[in-house]
């Protein structure tokens, strides 16, 4: 595995790498694309799962990835990190979630399975540009799973003020992430620098929302969306224009790593 790498780059997915239909735009898989050939290594840093990122690794190859906001690690095919959550915690968010009339789904490395499906999750997986995954409630009990996420149109609060085990995410108008406390995309980075020794280059990180801010923070250059919320703005060193209008290439060119 190269590690002469001048540095890294991540890239948050959704509202950020991926345009409004959550693909790639040709000039931002081109620019990842020379950053590689400038020799900076592009990092996937998303809270999708693996299963769920291959519109975005397909046309930049891209093969390093933090997913499940920092909970699952790999790069080049090898697991850096997982975390996995209790089964018995998961046991206990499915039932505060049912009655909350609510449904979780259940992320594993490569699988996602829903407890139970409702008009919601039809819905939410539909934003997402995602097929809706089967249902299967007892997946949590075989399986690892390092993060669930509640599909859910209300706040995180409801659940963090219950659980203060996980760390919950109000990622988007239908979606909590959940994972372990202490686990983020900040301590997903960590691991990766470390395993690759790149924790001395210089660090770049591109994000939009909530699960992006310790990322934004904890890097060298942070780089706001245009798009992305005020904390997330006020926390950058850098704001560039929205995901759909060149965001990614101004962002990459204004610190002249393509």
């Amino acid at each position: 595995m190269q590690k002469n790498y001048r540095g890294t780059v991540f890239f948050d997915l959704d509202g950020t790498l991926l345009n409004s239909h959550s693909q790639v735009d040709d000039s931002v898989a081109q620019a990842v694309h020379k950053l590689k050939e400038n020799n900076y290594l592009p990092v996937i840093s998303t809270g999708r799962a693996m299963s769920e990122i291959d519109a975005a690794t397909e046309t930049t190859g891209i093969d390093t990835y933090i997913t499940l906001n920092g909970a699952f690690v790999q790069s080049q095919e090898k697991v850096i990190y997982q975390s996995n959550i209790a089964p018995e915690l998961i046991s206990q968010v499915i039932d505060q979630a049912t009655e909350f009339d609510e449904a979780i789904s259940m992320h594993a490395a490569q699988d996602t399975f829903l407890n139970t499906s409702n008009p919601l999750t039809e819905e939410f997986y539909q934003a997402v540009h995602l097929e809706t995954p089967p249902v299967d409630p007892d997946f949590y009990q075989k399986n690892d799973v390092p993060m669930i996420i509640v599909v859910s149109k209300g706040d995180a609060k409801r659940y963090q003020d219950k659980f203060s085990k996980l760390k919950f995410y109000k990622t988007g108008p239908y979606s909590i992430d959940a994972v372990n406390d202490g686990v983020s995309k900040m301590s997903g980075i960590k691991h990766l620098l470390k395993s690759l020794d790149l924790a001395d280059k210089p660090t770049y990180a591109f994000g939009d929302g909530n699960n992006d801010l310790a990322m934004i923070k904890m890097v060298d250059y942070g780089i706001a969306m245009g798009n992305g919320l005020d904390t997330v703005k006020d926390a950058a060193t850098y704001v560039t224009t929205e995901n759909v209008n060149g965001g990614i290439v101004n962002g990459l060119k204004h610190y002249n790593l393509i």
